[in-house]
């Protein structure tokens, strides 16, 4: 028997089949292993709001640093000036950043007034951070 147009189009289809279907298998596993969840148990406390999950003494002297290999011609009262710059911005940023994880504790205790014990079991963590 001859092979028809029919049998190779019936062959090409469980062809894609199968592959749609690796395809679709490894991309669920992969998807799983590749992601790393964190647990509860190491999530950021919003109450601890001092800023140590972020080395600002580095972020600070590698932002210097930066300005310095693009700007090589700086006098050293421009370093000096630019330096505290720097560093003052640093310290409003922290600053901020405490006051926005305030404003959201105050914002959940504000909404639990509204709520009752069972729904206030459901609400979610004072902070995005």
């Amino acid at each position: 028997m001859k092979p028809t147009f029919k049998h190779y189009l019936s062959i090409a289809f469980a062809l894609v089949a199968i592959f749609l279907s690796g395809y679709g298998i490894g991309f669920l596993l992969g998807e799983r292993k590749g992601r790393h969840p964190q647990p509860l148990s190491q999530s950021k406390n919003p109450s601890s709001s001092t800023g140590s999950d972020f080395d600002w003494t580095a972020w600070e002297h590698s932002t210097g640093q930066i300005i310095e290999d693009v700007i090589r011609d700086l006098t050293p009262e421009q370093l000096q000036a630019i330096r505290l710059e720097i560093t003052e911005t640093s310290a409003r940023i922290r600053a901020a950043r405490q006051s926005g994880r305030k404003e959201f504790r105050d914002l959940n205790e504000r909404l639990r007034q509204h709520l009752t014990p069972e729904q206030q079991a459901k609400l979610p963590g004072a902070s995005p951070d």
